[in-house]
């Protein structure tokens, strides 16, 4: 899944920065999916604000920051946290939660707008993992 880090409220140029944070290969899944979305909606060419609606709903914490987070949450689980760590820690959850909201209301956005419901859409989009704590 491409991780990409995307303000809450995003315009054109930030958009495009998000889509050049992509690897190689996450640009190739980024544009397979794009297109199969296209297919699927019978879309002849995507409109900006659906363009920005599902790059909110596939974004991600950055590699390094998820590694860190996943690494604090394990530190947390065996109690072996320092009070410098459960802060971090603290203020990761508090981002990844936010994230979540951001993700969620693109998605619901997106699902009014074709007519369908969220798990259809995060099915169709290849988005089904999306939204569960990283």
């Amino acid at each position: 899944m491409p991780t990409v880090q995307v303000p809450a409220h995003l315009t054109v140029e930030h958009l495009m920065a998000a889509v050049k944070q992509l690897s190689p290969t996450e640009w190739h899944e980024f544009r397979q999916q794009l297109a199969a979305w296209q297919a699927q909606s019978g879309a002849q060419q995507a409109t900006e604000a659906e363009l920005v609606l599902c790059i909110k709903a596939n974004s991600r914490l950055p590699a390094a920051t998820q590694r860190r987070f996943n690494r604090l949450r394990r530190k947390r689980q065996a109690e072996t946290l320092t009070p410098a760590e459960a802060e971090e820690l603290q203020t990761l959850w508090q981002r990844v939660e936010a994230m979540n909201g951001v993700r969620l209301q693109a998605l619901t956005t997106l699902a009014q707008r074709r007519g369908t419901d969220v798990s259809t859409l995060m099915h169709d989009l290849g988005v089904t993992d999306n939204l569960r704590v990283f």
